[in-house]
């Protein structure tokens, strides 16, 4: 006598597929991003002043399945001794990316360090958005309040896929030229 529930044979396929759905989400959440450090070897550059410095550079690129963002990963800043560039912004505050011609797009919610008292952050860590062309990494700094970075111009700096050189403005002025080899995690 057959029970009232109908046929597992049928029911089966179904849960095999929703299953499979579920995995593939969740494995492309987990595995959106590379990311990789460099140690930079170059020279500082404001006004007339040359000096070497050493850095290091973490990038995160997002695989091309990470379509909900309009960057293509972000560039973090480490220079000498710990020290994190930073500028004075409310990291809690709206921004936006121009992608298009009359295209603009709600930067993310911030994923950099803020610095400050979490009722009033006043200070955040000064990062770059990048935008791939080609075998390049095109440096946007991360806009401030209320401000809209334009991914549709030329960039504050590049980084070379091909021979790991980096150059990039930081915000005080300086320019960074240099090159960077892979730091071993």
């Amino acid at each position: 006598m057959p029970y009232g529930g109908g046929d597992m044979r049928k029911v089966l396929p179904f849960l095999v597929v929703g299953f499979l759905i579920v995995a593939a989400l969740i494995g492309s959440l987990i595995y959106t991003s590379d990311t990789a450090i460099y140690e930079c070897s170059g020279v500082m550059t404001k006004d007339s002043d040359k000096s070497p410095i050493t850095l290091f550079a973490q990038i995160t690129q997002y695989r091309w399945w990470a379509f909900w963002n309009p960057l293509d990963g972000l560039l973090r800043l480490e220079i000498q001794s710990a020290h994190i560039p930073t500028v004075l912004d409310d990291p809690l505050a709206v921004r936006w990316f121009k992608t298009g011609p009359n295209s603009l797009v709600p930067a993310p919610f911030f994923p950099g360090l803020r610095f400050g008292p979490r009722t009033s952050p006043n200070e955040r860590e000064d990062l770059f958005g990048i935008g791939r062309v080609e075998s390049y990494l095109v440096l946007y700094r991360w806009p401030k309040a209320g401000e809209t970075a334009d991914l549709t111009e030329a960039g504050q700096g590049q980084f070379s896929t091909i021979s790991n050189s980096l150059k990039f403005e930081l915000g005080s002025g300086a320019t960074f030229n240099g090159s960077c080899k892979p730091k071993n995690n």
